[in-house]
C-alpha cells in the first residue's frame, strides 16, 4: 500500500475519532449537568411564580401609597353603602307612632290603641261611602303569653294598608286577616333586625281602582309589597266590581341602621409574623 495514501486515512480516522469524542462529551455535559440544570432553573421560576402570586394576594407587593388610596375607596364605597340602606330604611319601613315603639307594650295599651284605631277608620270609611269590617280583622283578646308589642306592630300595619284602601275609594273592604309575621335576622348571633308582615286582602273594587293599587304599590316610597294577587268579576248583579284579593307585606325595622353599621368588624387573629434575618 502507498504509504501516503495510508496517512492521510490515519489522519481522517483521528479526526473522526476527536469529533466523536467531543460529541460524547458534550452529551455528558448536557445530560448530567445542563439537563438538571435546567429543571432547576424552571422548578424554581414556577416557584417564584407562586410566591408572587401569594404576595400579590396579601397585598405585599403593593406601595403604602397604593394601599391607602385602596383604603380609602374602599371606606367611601362603604360610606355610600350605608347612606343607601339607611334611605331605604326610612322609605320602606313602617313607622309606628305613638309610645309604642318599645318592646314593653301593655295589653290594656294595645287594646286602648285598637279601640282608637277602630273608632278613626270606621268614621272616615262611613264618610267615605266605603264597607269595613268592625273588627278590622285584627281580635281584641291577648292571651297571657303572647306578645302585645307583636301585635302592636300588626295592629299598625292593618291601620296603614286600611287607610290605603280608603284613600284609593275601593267600594267594599270585605275582609282583612293578617298572617302570621317573618323574622329576618342579619346573622344567627346578632338578633332579629326586622319583621315582616304580611296581610290578606279581600275588596270589592272596580277596574279602576285595580289599576290605582298597583301603581300605589310600584311608587318608589311606597310602604307595601304585593306577593299575591288573585282578581276575578264579582259575580251576578255586580257587573263593574271586581273581587280582589292580594297579600301584602309591610316591613317593621326594629334596630336602627346606624346601630348595626357602626358595630366594629374584628379582624381575623393572625400568627405573629416571624424576624426575617439576612
Amino acid at each position: 500500500m502507498n504509504p501516503g495514501l495510508q496517512g492521510k486515512i490515519s489522519e481522517r480516522q483521528q479526526v473522526v475519532a476527536i469529533i466523536l469524542a467531543i460529541g460524547a462529551i458534550l452529551f455528558i455535559l448536557w445530560y448530567f449537568l445542563l439537563l438538571p440544570m435546567n429543571r432547576q432553573r424552571q422548578q424554581m421560576e414556577q416557584d417564584i411564580d407562586g410566591m408572587a402570586s401569594e404576595l400579590a394576594q396579601k397585598n405585599y407587593l403593593t406601595g403604602e401609597d397604593a394601599l391607602q388610596r385602596k383604603l380609602d375607596k374602599e371606606i367611601c364605597h362603604y360610606q355610600n353603602l350605608q347612606k343607601e340602606w339607611q334611605e331605604t330604611v326610612t322609605r320602606l319601613g313602617t313607622q309606628i307612632p305613638g309610645d309604642d315603639t318599645t318592646s314593653s307594650v301593655a295589653n290594656i295599651d294595645f287594646k286602648v290603641t285598637l279601640f282608637t284605631v277602630r273608632q278613626r277608620l270606621l268614621q272616615k270609611s262611613r264618610t267615605l261611602g266605603i264597607s269595613l269590617p268592625n273588627d278590622l280583622g285584627v281580635d281584641e283578646t291577648i292571651v297571657s303569653n303572647e306578645d302585645a308589642f307583636q301585635r302592636m306592630l300588626q295592629l299598625r300595619v292593618v291601620e296603614k294598608l286600611v287607610d290605603l284602601a280608603l284613600d284609593l275609594k275601593i267600594k267594599t273592604v270585605r275582609g282583612i286577616r293578617p298572617l302570621p309575621p317573618v323574622a329576618h335576622r342579619m346573622g344567627i348571633n346578632q338578633g332579629e333586625y326586622f319583621r315582616e308582615y304580611p296581610l290578606e286582602l279581600n275588596l270589592y273594587g272596580t277596574q279602576d281602582n285595580l289599576y290605582e293599587l298597583l301603581d300605589v304599590v310600584m311608587e318608589p316610597g311606597h310602604v307595601f309589597v304585593l306577593s299575591r294577587l288573585r282578581v276575578e268579576p264579582a259575580g251576578r248583579g255586580r257587573p263593574d266590581l271586581l273581587n280582589i284579593r292580594a297579600v301584602m307585606s309591610a316591613l317593621v325595622f326594629l334596630k336602627n341602621p346606624e346601630d348595626l353599621a357602626s358595630t366594629p368588624i374584628k379582624p381575623k387573629n393572625k400568627p405573629p409574623r416571624r424576624a426575617m434575618g439576612h
